[in-house]
């Protein structure tokens, strides 16, 4: 067994560090492991508590490892990759990356839109009401995005009585209304979690987040969905692919 040796120079709560990191990063400790309490850990290596905690606070920080309010501290799994510019499904791209999505519906109701909305989406005027849902959605039960979706009501009556929590949004889009989304614009924004999005995902105030909001259009450009979400940084990397523009590198060589 790994020692921790007061001598060496190291801070000891480094060393307990990098002990529980190599066993996090050799596969001892599994993603979804619950590591062991902190009483266990200062016997085990004899150090203090406070060692301990400094030790499980930095790799917390560094994403190895998350809490879960009274039910301890656990190991992360890799971050969720999304692939960019895929218009993509919650539900879906889970699935393919071999996780249970699941979503906890926080309110879903139908609501007048406000005049911001009502510019997104283009509402004719006779139209007011939109469709608005509030989910967390997590992968094998972690929380993963706090997602405030709205819709609006003249494409989607009856919207709100679906089962939103096990289903994907886009496939009763696409199945009951008949609604075939082709494309989507997204903007990004660094940010961080408040205190009450930490509540709902499960993660400490500050921590960084992407702020992702989403417009979605049918083929003709009627606009179908406006989405807003906050994504933790910790489990999440969006990769995108880049495209010389030959034109351009062909006039450069020539030149």
């Amino acid at each position: 067994m790994p020692e921790i040796l007061e001598e060496s120079g190291i801070p000891l709560y480094q060393q307990l560090k990098n002990i529980l990191k190599g066993q996090i990063l050799s596969g001892v400790l599994k993603p979804g492991d619950r590591i062991p309490p902190e009483t266990e850990l200062c016997a085990k290596y004899g150090v203090s508590r406070i060692t301990v905690r400094q030790a499980i606070h930095s790799l917390v920080e560094e994403g190895f490892l998350y809490r879960k309010q009274g039910k301890g501290t656990f190991v992360t799994s890799p971050k969720l990759r999304r692939r960019l510019p895929k218009l993509y499904s919650f539900t879906e791209d889970m699935l393919e990356l071999g996780l249970q999505p699941s979503s906890r519906v926080l309110s879903c109701e139908v609501v007048t839109a406000d005049d911001k909305i009502r510019e997104i989406l283009r509402l004719p005027a006779q139209e007011e009401k939109v469709n608005r849902i509030v989910r967390v959605r997590c992968a094998n039960n972690e929380p993963i995005l706090l997602e405030t979706t709205v819709i609006p009501l003249y494409l989607c009556p009856g919207l709100i009585e679906e089962d939103l929590e096990r289903g994907s949004l886009y496939a009763v889009l696409r199945e009951k209304y008949g609604l075939l989304l082709d494309h989507a614009y997204e903007t990004y924004e660094v940010g961080k979690v408040r205190k009450e999005e930490a509540q709902h995902l499960e993660c400490r105030v500050g921590l960084p987040a992407f702020i992702i909001e989403r417009v979605a259009y049918l083929r003709n450009e009627v606009p179908v969905e406006w989405t807003k979400s906050v994504a933790r940084g910790d489990r999440l990397r969006f990769t995108v692919l880049l495209v010389a523009d030959q034109a351009q590198i062909r006039r450069q060589v020539e030149v």
